[in-house]
């Protein structure tokens, strides 16, 4: 058993000094008097001072794409659909070793800024289990959710792409149900084989890239394998636009179609309507709210105070690093907090620092499928813990407080991480691998990839004028 004694435990939106008992993967126990925390400190054979630290939940990124962590430096100033025309140049030309290293890298930025879960959207269902070999080896937890699709938004927009670019970026192939339930039965055994950390899901990309066909794979698959579901939603205005092609709306037809049921996540949701919202929260849908992606790739500002208002659950994702930037759902977090401030003129309406955090720890357990079990500081909760710096110069505050952390706090206070009652970072040292041999490697899977992608960009690069101007006038024709 390891006691983690003198914290400021962050429970249940409260901080006060306490000690916590970790064993067999749980919290075992919590004590705040000192004859309770005394006790405690007698049963456990690692007793760790946690005196001048915060301890909380570990924070978790509900939506990301892992791969992305080799692909920083590449295009981030365009809008989602031209954006994407990059990154799926570089997604395709990524093999095992670069999906590997990416993971990996990804793992060691999340630990460093208190993540201790992901939910990994992941386009390469080709290299799975690739993927869940590097998650198991990160020592982190993570929802792997492959994808499954069949159809292009730029076919559905009507958005011309040269036929050799389109070779290169354009549609994704009929999906063969068969093989695809075969791999993903065999993916679903593969991880409730593992450790525990590394859960499937079901990761359709976007309903409106998905046939009826794929509809109907998306409904049995989930039900078979109870497993939960992670896919965007209504990201863009250009997303937006298509639910003309659904009566009453596309979040309508996956109500009355049955794919709101089940433990369900959306990423992002920025144009989803209030009647959407309610219809969303009737189902206990989770938004995984991505506000600085939205912002980098100018796709507008999820309406936080509506969401809140019908009780929609929210949790807070980092998205690509190449369209997030840093993993740093700190600085997530106070995105999520001050953005709405700037269309919400009654500021009592204004998120707080408890609604924000809950939606970073909380809600994104309910992203990671495990709602309920984990996210919390509380006997029985999986024992996911952070040890956050209190008494540096950026968090010294008296009395400190869980606004104070949110408001404060960042990556560069993260001194020791916890993940399934086992330390993966210990007072600043990452102990689940080998930190240097990872960036060794990560720095040549890196080059590689950018070295077999170079003939491609140029293809995109000469065809790029032409789609950037029809895209920009469809935009402006479509309000």
């Amino acid at each position: 058993m390891i006691a983690i004694d003198g914290a400021l435990v962050v429970a249940d939106g409260q901080v006060r000094t306490g000690t916590v008992l970790v064993a067999n993967r749980k919290i075992a126990a919590l004590a705040w008097t000192d004859p309770d925390r005394a006790a405690l400190r007698t049963q456990a054979a690692d007793i760790v001072d946690g005196n001048g630290h915060y301890l909380m939940p570990g924070l978790i990124d509900g939506h990301a794409h892992a791969y992305g962590s080799l692909l920083r430096g590449t295009e981030n100033s365009l809008p989602l659909e031209l954006w994407a025309l990059h990154t799926t140049l570089h997604g395709r030309a990524t093999d095992g070793p670069a999906l590997h290293s990416a993971i990996m890298l990804g793992a060691a930025e999340r630990i460093r800024a208190g993540i201790t879960g992901a939910v990994d959207h992941a386009p390469n269902f080709a290299l799975a289990q690739t993927s869940l070999a590097a998650h198991e080896a990160s020592g982190l937890r993570a929802a792997f959710a492959p994808f499954l699709h069949d159809l292009s938004d730029y076919d559905l927009m009507d958005l011309p792409i040269a036929p050799d670019l389109y070779a290169l970026v354009g549609g994704p192939p009929p999906v063969d149900a068969d093989r695809y339930t075969s791999d993903f039965a065999a993916l679903v055994q593969q991880a409730r084989a593992g450790s525990g950390r590394v859960e499937i899901q079901l990761g359709p990309n976007a309903p409106q890239r998905c046939s009826p066909a794929s509809w109907a794979l998306w409904r049995a698959l989930r039900d078979r394998h109870d497993v939960a579901v992670h896919t965007h939603l209504l990201e863009t205005r250009a997303q937006r636009s298509l639910n003309r092609l659904y009566p009453g709306g596309l979040v309508a037809a996956m109500a009355r179609n049955g794919m709101l049921e089940g433990r369900l996540t959306c990423a992002h949701g920025v144009w989803l309507a209030q009647a959407e919202m309610e219809i969303l929260a009737r189902h206990n849908v989770t938004v995984s709210h991505n506000p600085a992606s939205n912002l980098m790739l100018g796709s507008g500002v999820l309406n936080f105070c509506a969401c809140q208002s019908c009780g929609l659950r929210l949790a807070i994702g980092n998205d690509s690093t190449n369209t997030g930037g840093r993993t740093d759902i700190f600085a997530n977090m106070r995105l999520a907090m001050m953005l709405p401030r700037r269309a919400e003129p009654d500021f009592a309406q204004w998120p707080k620092a408890d609604a924000v955090f809950a939606a970073a720890t909380e809600g994104g357990a309910a992203a990671l499928g495990l709602a309920g079990k984990l996210g919390r500081i509380a006997p029985g909760q999986l024992a996911d813990l952070v040890l956050v710096q209190a008494n540096h110069a950026a968090t010294l505050a008296a009395p400190p407080s869980l606004d104070v952390l949110v408001q404060h706090a960042g990556p560069e206070h993260v001194r020791s991480v916890m993940v399934d009652g086992a330390w993966v970072m210990r007072d600043g040292v990452i102990i689940a691998f080998d930190e240097a041999e990872m960036l060794h490697g990560a720095a040549i899977q890196a080059k590689l990839l950018r070295d077999r992608v170079a003939d491609q960009l140029l293809v995109l690069m000469a065809a790029f004028p032409a789609m950037s101007a029809q895209f920009a006038r469809d935009s402006n024709s479509n309000p």
